[in-house]
């Protein structure tokens, strides 16, 4: 017997950031779609300016435009066959959120996943984990408070991007070979945030974590999730 039911849902997928939810459930967004089930992604914060990101390669950093993340996002999502997406703040004029999440006071953001749940309804929802960057922990620490059980009491799941300081799986979704390479192919989209080869935000990278979590559970492929709350 499955733990995930897979048909007649309504996925909510919670992402600090752009991509975060490619890394941790490209291979389970495929699944829900195949069964005709409805995905949303909730994207924290999006700078639709300019911005840098820091590359080990070339021990510097190097700007990008939003515009041109809004393209690979598109690009990402019609990979996958995501259609439906949002995003909580959307930096159009200066940063003041990206990279910034945990200067927010926690019940405004607290308040955004509420609302978005109160609209949405979602039956299952999927929230980062705690890792080094400070915008996860915010977003999974204001999810917590969101899906308590007087509020909603879905299943929830917490899924791994990078940099996890603690990350212990409970529960593993096996993908065969064509997801997780259409995974790793919609992670590619996002040209200007792929690092290098032992970065996590590297498609090369991603399949040898979907193999690494696969052999777990003696599968070829998996994702690797925390069971929060499971709503059978």
């Amino acid at each position: 017997m499955q733990s995930i039911q897979y048909e007649n849902q309504r996925v909510l997928i919670l992402a600090p950031h752009a991509d975060d939810e490619v890394i941790g459930c490209g291979g389970v967004i495929q699944k829900y779609l195949e069964h005709q089930s409805t995905v949303r992604v909730a994207i924290a914060t999006f700078v639709y300016g300019d911005y840098q990101k820091y590359y080990k390669e070339k021990s510097s950093y190097v700007n990008y435009s939003g515009s041109v993340r809004i393209k690979e996002l598109e690009t990402a999502y019609k990979t996958l066959g995501i259609n439906d997406y949002v995003i909580f703040y959307d930096d159009k004029e200066g940063t003041n959120y990206h990279s910034k999440l945990d200067t927010i006071p926690r019940v405004n953001l607290v308040s955004k996943i509420e609302k978005e749940i109160d609209v949405f309804k979602p039956t299952v929802i999927y929230i980062p984990s705690i890792t080094k960057h400070q915008d996860h922990t915010a977003m999974h620490q204001a999810a917590l408070t969101a899906i308590r059980p007087y509020f909603w009491n879905g299943s929830v799941f917490v899924y791994e991007t990078d940099g996890e300081l603690t990350f212990s799986p409970n529960m593993f979704v096996t993908l065969n070979k064509e997801q997780a390479e259409k995974k790793a192919k919609a992670l590619a989209a996002f040209r200007t945030q792929i690092g290098g080869s032992n970065h996590p935000t590297n498609p090369e990278f991603l399949l040898t974590k979907a193999i690494f979590r696969g052999q777990m559970v003696y599968s070829s492929y998996a994702e690797a999730f925390q069971i929060i709350r499971l709503h059978a």
